[in-house]
């Protein structure tokens, strides 16, 4: 008996030692990209795997599901570029599609279109005003694992979505989501905080916390638009219940027209560095 998974790479959609697929009905192409302002667009393809019941998704499934002779194009309502695929060593599975010739801007809307055999994919996605971090410091240490804090002021209008990413040095190569740590505005105004308690790596069991103490810990904050927060809420919703045995009745949610994942425009601004150690100390 065989099974569809879908496997999201940098989203590290289920920790793969427990992976649990809905079965589909064919394999699909995956699409993950995104765009942050100040930056250029980033795309990472795949299809779905097809696998033997019961089987564990292995390293070596997902680097035979990457697609790498697909025409990606994304366009920002003035100008067209075509992503060219490199190898690229700070991601796992280490292939992406980007270009130097789209740079990221508040406000903007980018198109996305991806076509890779008989698939046409399209997505667009607008990015938002970015807010900057007022303050990360660390709240508690115990037993050699933190609680840290992001603080931000969230503007007086509504509509504000947030995303906090983490990166360690000496662990991480580039930026990993920071599980539950993301809200809307919609009962916040004014100062609010953001706590981490663990960030989501491929191919590691999520386990809460995970942040050790003595190290060099990068916050980024991203605002992003409503249909990307609904991506991030529906993923948190399968993690858990993937990590915890329980059903939901949901599928991953995609903002991709033609393929599964998603095309989010994250507004970012400058992120932020705190050296794991004594709650008593913060940094702007």
């Amino acid at each position: 008996m065989r099974k569809i998974v879908t496997i999201l790479f940098l989203a590290a959609l289920l920790p793969l030692s427990c992976t649990k697929a809905v079965p589909q009905s064919e394999s699909r192409l995956v699409v993950e990209g995104w765009i942050e302002s100040g930056g250029h667009p980033m795309v990472m393809l795949s299809e779905s795997l097809i696998l033997e019941m019961g089987k564990e998704v292995t390293a070596e499934d997902l680097v035979q599901s990457i697609v790498k002779w697909a025409r990606v194009t994304v366009s920002d309502g003035e100008k067209s570029a075509v992503l060219t695929g490199v190898v690229d060593p700070n991601y796992f599975p280490p292939y992406v599609f980007s270009t130097d010739k789209i740079t990221g801007k508040p406000g903007k809307t980018y198109e996305l279109k991806v076509e890779y055999k008989d698939y046409v994919a399209t997505a667009k996605t607008t990015i938002p005003q970015p807010v900057p971090i007022d303050t990360v410091y660390v709240a508690s240490i115990q037993d050699s694992l933190c609680h840290v804090v992001c603080g931000f002021t969230d503007p007086s209008q509504k509509g504000n979505y947030y995303k906090v990413f983490t990166r360690e040095m000496g662990i991480d190569t580039h930026y990993h989501p920071s599980a539950l740590a993301q809200t809307d505005d919609a009962q916040l105004n004014g100062y609010t905080e953001l706590f981490m308690y663990s960030t989501q790596r491929l191919m590691d069991f999520l386990a809460m916390p995970n942040i050790k103490e003595g190290n060099e810990f990068w916050v980024k904050l991203c605002t992003m638009d409503a249909e990307a927060y609904s991506f991030w809420n529906n993923y948190q919703v399968l993690l858990y219940a993937n990590i915890f045995g329980t059903e939901t009745g949901t599928t991953m949610k995609s903002n991709i027209n033609g393929a599964l994942g998603y095309w989010i425009g994250y507004g970012v601004d400058k992120p932020v560095c705190v050296k794991l150690e004594s709650p008593a100390v913060k940094e702007q």
